[in-house]
């Protein structure tokens, strides 16, 4: 049988956004036994999405190998057809897994503002046919129906928040997130913010919960059950996209054209240009919540 490894190391909107390049390549190896390996976060979000026999951690130990002469990591053995978002720029790391692997391919995790969506253009690279109007289907996960979603308290319509990101200029001001949050409440909603494990001291928004640190399993099935979600141009984001979740989410400086979720239910507030964030004002977000259909 024949093995394939593909190694991401990218953070969770990487990896949803590579997500339809990731299925294309475990279909063109249909037959064989793929091996995904992510940093450790991801390996539940593999799972999920059926792209692999098999996970392995970039975190583990193992890993350290490709970064030193002797043996593979166990994962990559001497027998591995391979394809790398790791090492595209490392001249000894592709000579090691090279010389370790039957067959090896590299690419860049996607990082530039391009013109075309960034799914699109992890497809361009692996040398597949990218079509957007395919990319909410590519980019969809199942949520388990016996997964029990955190702090999603009662049966009153359920807003869920993140009002964190990867920068501060993607950041939507914590004092307009806290009016959309006050709209919903007064209209008889129930609010639950998300956070990340590196922002447990952000400014209080008004939610009724807030749950930090959640697995990408779990946090799926808190914004599968959400009846709304808002959030900045973030992996969140891209996750309430992949399971349904109806929502909005803001953009500032980057592009929606390049880095907005791939779902039709997921509306993009920004400025007319890219720009600051905070040119964005609450009304416009309401609004679009307002006419937001599942």
């Amino acid at each position: 049988m024949q093995r394939v490894v593909i190694v991401f190391p990218g953070a969770l909107g990487d990896c949803l956004l590579a997500l339809p390049a990731l299925r294309r390549l475990r279909r063109r190896h249909r037959g064989a036994h793929v091996t995904c390996v992510v940093t450790e976060p991801l390996r539940g979000l593999v799972g999920m999405a059926g792209v692999a026999d098999g996970v392995a951690s970039l975190d583990a130990a193992d890993a350290a190998r490709l970064f030193a002469d002797g043996d593979p990591p166990g994962w990559l053995g001497r027998d591995a057809a391979v394809y790398s978002w790791l090492g595209a720029t490392d001249d000894a790391v592709r000579a090691r897994v090279a010389r370790w692997a039957t067959a090896a391919r590299f690419f860049r995790v996607v990082r530039d503002d391009g013109p075309r969506h960034a799914a699109l253009a992890y497809l361009d690279a692996i040398g597949e046919p990218a079509d957007a109007a395919g990319l909410p289907a590519e980019s969809a996960l199942v949520v388990s129906r016996a997964a029990d979603p955190p702090a999603a308290p009662g049966r009153a319509p359920l807003l869920v928040v993140h009002a964190g990101g990867g920068a501060g200029a993607k950041r939507w001001p914590v004092e307009r997130v806290a009016a959309v949050v006050a709209w919903w409440r007064a209209r008889g909603g129930v609010v639950t913010e998300v956070r990340g494990p590196a922002e447990g001291r952000a400014a209080d928004v008004g939610a009724d919960a807030v749950v930090a640190g959640l697995d990408v399993p779990a946090l799926a099935a808190l914004l599968a059950r959400a009846d709304r979600y808002l959030g900045n141009d973030s992996g969140p984001s891209h996750l309430a996209g992949a399971v349904g979740t109806v929502g909005v989410v803001v953009f500032g400086p980057t592009r929606p054209a390049r880095w907005r979720p791939a779902s039709r239910r997921i509306a993009v507030v920004a400025p007319a240009l890219p720009g600051p964030i905070d040119a964005v004002a609450s009304e416009a977000v309401v609004a679009a919540l307002r006419a937001s259909q599942p």
